[in-house]
């Protein structure tokens, strides 16, 4: 919920304090560019940490301090250096929560994953009306609010986990194994290159999505309804992705939805009105429903012995931080030459060069 209140909202507000599409694209991306390290340094000390509910309780606290700070400061390179500090806590909260999940939970991650998409969603709509009503600066105390509560349910939830161990997920990991031992799954490196040219345009549209909707005629209260339907549509998707992978393989499902990813930006860059753009809303979770669930779990299926919540923490480096960087930067660039339908057409390319990729390595095989 903390994500959706702020990152959706964040390039309308540099906007609204005069920054221009490359700047936004330069401080978005330079947030993701320090997500690259902020993911590997945490991830390594999460792998070794015992209280690991005590890891992310930190980065929260972190999170809130610096966009705090953030939301005092409007000149070019104050801004850029609070985003920066700020992503160093924030970018690491998700994949140590799914590796904290997955590893317990693998069987059910998808339907408890699905948790984040309605919170997600949530924070979009309530954002985007406080937004319309008062001002955008209050995307930053909802962001704040919504992560000072999660380190109360933490707390909570370590204390329950402590009284019952019985409770807690069983978590095997290797304290001595490094990055590296990752190159000995050659299916692992494949899989990561492919969620490269997928994960970034995702978490882009997150940011120019709203560009795309007022150039289509609408609002930014409607923008906030409009990602509502989006992100909540990923839920049940979420919810069916481990049935559906039962059903057709984990890897045939993973390629439908990189496909439909593929076809959905493209649509996109022809220009589409904003009701359009409405009933489209869909397409977002045969999407994200699908992919930010099993990416995650087939990393962490074909990672070696002691080595998943590394093959974790690998994917959102490079599947996810890499490729938002080049996305958001490349994006702000052509959002000043041509538009937010440039931005997506772009999108729908970079998306297919990932698909072609899957069929070379043939990842659509199971194994």
């Amino acid at each position: 919920m903390a994500i959706g209140c702020f990152t959706p909202l964040i390039a309308q507000y540099l906007s609204a304090i005069g920054f221009d599409g490359t700047q936004i694209g330069a401080v978005t991306a330079t947030g993701t560019l320090v997500a690259i390290f902020a993911v590997a340094f945490w991830g390594r000390i999460y792998n070794r940490a015992s209280a690991k509910a005590g890891v992310i309780e930190l980065l929260c606290l972190g999170a809130i301090i610096f966009n705090a700070a953030l939301m005092f400061t409007d000149a070019m390179v104050p801004v850029i250096i609070m985003f920066g500090i700020m992503y160093f806590f924030q970018a690491p909260i998700m994949s140590l929560v799914d590796s904290y999940t997955v590893l317990g939970q693998y069987d059910n991650f998808g339907g408890k994953r699905a948790w984040g998409a309605v919170g997600f969603a949530a924070g979009v709509f309530i954002a985007g009306r406080l937004a319309d009503l008062i001002s955008l600066r209050t995307i930053f105390g909802l962001y704040e609010t919504c992560f000072a509560v999660t380190i109360v349910v933490l707390i909570v939830l370590h204390r329950r986990l402590h009284g019952n161990p019985s409770a807690r997920p069983e978590i095997a990991v290797d304290k001595s194994r490094k990055y590296a031992d990752l190159l000995k799954s050659r299916r692992v490196v494949e899989i990561i290159i492919c969620a490269f040219f997928m994960g970034g345009t995702n978490v882009a549209n997150n940011t120019y999505f709203s560009f795309l909707y007022i150039e289509g005629g609408g609002t930014i209260a409607g923008v906030g309804v409009c990602m509502l339907l989006m992100v909540g549509s990923e839920v049940p998707f979420m919810a069916w992705s481990r049935r559906l992978s039962d059903r057709f393989t984990m890897e045939k499902v993973l390629l439908a939805a990189m496909i439909v990813s593929v076809m959905r930006f493209c649509l996109y860059g022809i220009g589409l009105p904003w009701w359009v753009l409405i009933i489209m809303f869909f397409t977002q979770g045969a999407v994200n429903g699908i992919i930010l669930v099993e990416f995650v779990r087939c990393a962490a299926a074909c990672a070696p012995e002691g080595c998943s919540s590394l093959a974790i923490s690998a994917y959102y480096i490079i599947g996810s931080n890499i490729s938002t960087v080049v996305c958001q930067f490349a994006g702000g660039i052509i959002l000043d030459s041509f538009g937010a339908t440039g931005v997506y057409m772009f999108f729908g390319l970079f998306n297919l060069a990932g698909v072609l990729l899957y069929f070379a390595f043939g990842l659509f095989k199971s194994k």
